[in-house]
């Protein structure tokens, strides 16, 4: 396992086949910028990849019927281009991870809500790495793993979890609320929502942007960096995350806010289109 004597920590990533592009980068950069080396994947099993499709429609479904506004924005969203930093590349091209172990596993529901990792898999993590990384393709973790590893779990959080804890991260409630700055937290996450200890906390103005698309493409640039902060801060031994204030809990927008989500953005998206004909080449936000 890696010492802590450098940057150099052995790694395990929660991961599908494929990844968000933001998440791929923030991890060719651990990689590429510190001593850090991803040595285990963790995957769920062929079959159980397979059967996604159901659990996917109930879910889907759900949403609809508990938030039936933001379902129709969401539609609206699909059909347009998927943002470059939410495509998703094969995390085969993750740098280093052709010599990574896959460890392949069947998730196993918590008593309430979320998932365990099975207790062999556990075990193998717990005495093989040095920290875990969760990446798309695993929801709330619970159990044992959160221990595990001698760094815990890492998880990134679209926000300031001191102001803003829950769904619906990426800065949306604070575009809705005309916040001048958001946040980008990395958590070693425990069974409390987004009450881990922070490992890195940036904070992204958002002051000069009108829209929530450009927020969110601010706070993915931020995050790309973040991981190599976090193994630097791992390894050094005098560092010891800090533990969070219990920020308001938000969840998906409804009502009124998800009116005023479509006012304020397409008024950003006709504030942007001035400044650019007024500005010709000016970068977009």
């Amino acid at each position: 396992m890696g010492a802590d004597t450098d940057d150099s920590l052995e790694i395990g990533v929660l991961c599908s086949d494929a990844i968000p592009r933001w998440q791929r980068r923030a991890l060719d950069r651990a990689i590429a910028e510190t001593s850090a080396e991803i040595t285990h994947l963790v995957m769920k099993e062929p079959e159980v990849r397979g059967c996604r499709t159901v659990p996917y429609y109930r879910r889907a479904l759900r949403r609809v019927r508990n938030y039936p506004l933001w379902s129709l924005v969401g539609v609206g969203r699909s059909l347009t281009p998927t943002p470059e930093h939410e495509r998703f590349d094969p995390i085969s091209d993750v740098e280093g991870v052709s010599t990574a172990e896959r460890v392949y596993c069947r998730p196993e529901p918590a008593d309430d809500f979320g998932v365990e990792l099975p207790a062999p898999v556990v075990d193998e993590l717990a005495a093989a790495v040095d920290v875990v990384v969760r990446c798309h393709g695993f929801g709330i973790l619970k159990g044992d793993i959160l221990q595990a590893p001698r760094h815990g779990v890492l998880s990134y959080h679209f926000g300031d979890i001191n102001e803003y804890r829950g769904r619906m991260g990426r800065g949306f409630w604070e575009f809705i609320h005309g916040d001048d700055a958001t946040g980008v937290t990395l958590q070693q996450i425990t069974e409390t929502i987004d009450g881990g200890g922070v490992v890195v906390l940036e904070h992204v103005d958002i002051d000069d942007l009108y829209t929530w698309q450009a927020i969110k493409r601010r706070g993915y640039v931020v995050a790309e960096g973040m991981l190599v902060t976090a193994v630097k801060r791992l390894t050094d031994p005098t560092f010891t995350p800090s533990q969070p204030d219990e920020g308001d809990y938000y969840t998906l927008p409804t009502g009124t806010a998800v009116g005023r989500y479509l006012v304020t953005n397409t008024a950003g998206r006709i504030q942007r289109w001035v400044r650019e004909q007024s500005s010709p080449g000016e970068s977009r936000a």
